[in-house]
């Protein structure tokens, strides 16, 4: 009798440890309160990793363990030293499907299904030329992805400019930064970092155009008195590619022959934004979007938060140059050919858009009042150091006392844009 008992005991314990197979690895899942996204509990869209013998599990910073054995797999959910709540997991066919219980931010027990998958298998990058042939003026969590994309994958493509035309002066969208887009980067989940490297970003005609008035939020009333009689318009623009210049046309005066050199940058890049909002591309936040900052541009590395799975990825607005603060309302607007590259850093998020260049480090911030975006882009600088060189915050002080810079990117769009920057090699005089 005793044999027998130990035998069924190992069966089941073999049947208990298969089905934990079964259900062990990474999902990328979907968990739906009512049949919807919630915004007040502890999981949303996010990679729940089960352990391989299924005696528990994490999700972001939450934490589960198996609590019953037998058909499925029942997890209890732990936040800290708080109980969240629980999920009970099956397989159907390929996908995980369950139901649960969690605790939302009110400490009410709420019902929810959730569903997931596992990511798709990795293949070896590819190279993707893409032609647009739909544009938008909206980051949207709901627009249907134009492409998807793995993490190693590069795009060569073309945007319109800011008033929908394109590099043949053929109107394409309406005007107001139409974007292209959206990609959608396979794997990239909420809380993880999108990596853009921008390999090429170059004009592909030989015209901009800039509003030749400066933009009255960032003059003071007085002197806004005596432009009240002028007619604002355009000023025209001749790109030179080959001799990298731009020169400024009909200008008469002091001002005729006026060139500069060409710095080529994206005024718009940025991701879906988070709880499902819905944003005109001249918008700018935590998600990037109408960042409109002249170091976004060829060889600079972008690194965006993601809030949506696959992270949906749009990009458009180019200007032939830029200088600080985008002060008539516009850069020198044209079309461009832009090649990116796309990579994802799973489980890390500053919240905020990062910037690498080939000499410096950069954070934005982003607020309603020019102080606001300041005090937001020094805060994320320090955490961004804590973060990655593990400095302490009496280690921030004498960094940042001694080598912060500040541009100020945007001052006449929806929200002000500060970015702080730090040279290269100052970060190599401290230690990882």
């Amino acid at each position: 009798m005793k044999a027998v008992l130990l035998a069924v005991t190992a069966a089941a314990t073999l049947s208990t440890a298969a089905l934990a197979q079964d259900l062990s690895g990474t999902w990328e899942v979907a968990v739906r309160e009512a049949g919807h996204k919630n915004y007040y509990l502890p999981m949303t869209d996010g990679r729940l990793v089960i352990a391989a013998d299924g005696a528990s599990a994490r999700y972001d910073g939450l934490s589960f363990t198996r609590t019953a054995s037998g058909a499925g797999l029942r997890l209890a959910c732990r936040s800290g030293a708080r109980d969240c709540g629980f999920l009970q997991l099956t397989l159907s066919g390929d996908r995980l499907t369950g139901t649960g219980t969690l605790m939302d931010s009110d400490g009410l027990a709420r019902p929810v299904t959730i569903t997931g998958a596992h990511p798709a298998p990795r293949r070896a990058p590819r190279t993707i030329d893409y032609q647009p042939t739909e544009f938008h003026n909206v980051y949207d969590p709901t627009l249907a992805p134009v492409l998807h994309l793995q993490a190693g994958d590069t795009v060569r493509t073309r945007t319109l400019d800011s008033r929908g035309y394109d590099r043949d002066g053929t109107p394409r969208a309406p005007r107001g930064n139409p974007l292209i887009g959206p990609f959608f980067v396979d794997g990239a989940m909420p809380g993880d970092t999108l990596v853009i490297h921008l390999d090429r970003v170059r004009t592909n005609r030989d015209s901009a155009y800039q509003a030749d008035l400066v933009a009255s939020n960032a003059l003071e009333t007085g002197y806004l008195r005596g432009l009240a009689g002028l007619t604002s318009g355009f000023n025209r623009w001749r790109l030179d590619a080959a001799a990298g210049t731009a020169t400024l046309l009909d200008a008469t005066g002091k001002m005729s022959g006026y060139t500069i050199k060409l710095s080529p940058m994206l005024g718009c890049i940025g991701v879906a934004p988070p709880r499902d909002e819905v944003l005109g591309s001249g918008h700018i936040g935590a998600f990037g979007g109408n960042m409109d900052y002249n170091e976004v541009r060829e060889g600079t590395t972008l690194y965006l938060p993601v809030f949506q799975p696959g992270a949906l990825l749009s990009l458009g607005d180019g200007h032939a140059e830029q200088g600080d603060g985008e002060l008539p309302g516009q850069g020198l607007e044209t079309s461009m050919d832009v090649t990116f590259r796309v990579e994802v850093i799973p489980a890390r998020s500053l919240g905020q858009p990062r910037l690498e260049s080939a000499d410096a480090m950069m954070v934005m911030g982003t607020g309603g009042t020019l102080d606001a975006a300041m005090r937001s882009a020094t805060t994320q600088m320090s955490r961004w150091l804590q973060q990655e060189y593990g400095l302490t915050p009496h280690d921030v002080s004498p960094l940042l006392g001694t080598a912060m810079q500040y541009q100020i990117a945007e001052v006449v769009d929806s929200e002000f844009n500060v970015v702080a920057k730090v040279s290269k090699e100052t970060l190599a005089k401290i230690g990882k």
